[in-house]
């Protein structure tokens, strides 16, 4: 009986010092094999993404110039832009990689506005014109919220998704 309770507590122990160690390995080999994908292909699937690692490919086309913890990447189609958030290895974004390509690895997220939302934020633009008669320079806001809304009809949603990467690391590529 005693040998059996021994050999239990050392099957348990070996599977205990193994176990950890399998899913490391396995999380460092998804990583290693994450396919790189363009600003444009990431933005049609990025709802099944949302939270998950990935690496994606883009032109820089402008980083912040304050702090540097920001730049923004297009695909081919320049319609599509996204942000990427410094975190991780990246300490920061210099200027010099505007026009150049990168490859950005890290995990993407979501923020989320609210059809309540995007109405106060037509009430307040509203208001600002009734105040000062800026209609002009409100219009490009006014045409901003109702393409949130034909992206909310258009995909059955009540609510519109800002999509933005938390980067972990980054290359510049040819």
């Amino acid at each position: 009986m005693k040998h059996l309770l021994l050999a239990a507590v050392a099957v348990f122990s070996l599977m205990a010092c193994n176990g950890p160690a399998k899913k490391t390995t396995e999380t460092q080999n998804e990583t290693q094999q994450l396919k790189s994908v363009s600003v444009d292909n990431l933005l049609a699937q990025a709802d099944n993404l949302v939270e998950k690692t990935i690496k994606v490919k883009g032109h820089v086309t402008h980083t912040c110039k304050h702090s540097g913890k920001r730049c923004f990447l297009v695909g081919d189609n320049e319609q599509f832009t996204i942000r990427i958030e410094a975190g991780g290895k990246i300490t920061g974004f210099n200027r010099e990689l505007v026009g150049n390509t990168i490859e950005v690895e890290g995990v993407l997220k979501e923020r989320r506005l609210s059809k309540e939302y995007i109405d106060q934020m037509e009430h307040e633009v509203n208001e600002k014109v009734k105040e000062d008669g800026s209609a002009e320079s409100c219009a490009t806001e006014i045409n901003n919220i109702n393409d949130m809304r034909s992206w909310m009809k258009a995909n059955n949603k009540d609510h519109y998704s800002i999509y933005f990467i938390e980067g972990l690391n980054y290359e510049v590529v040819e």
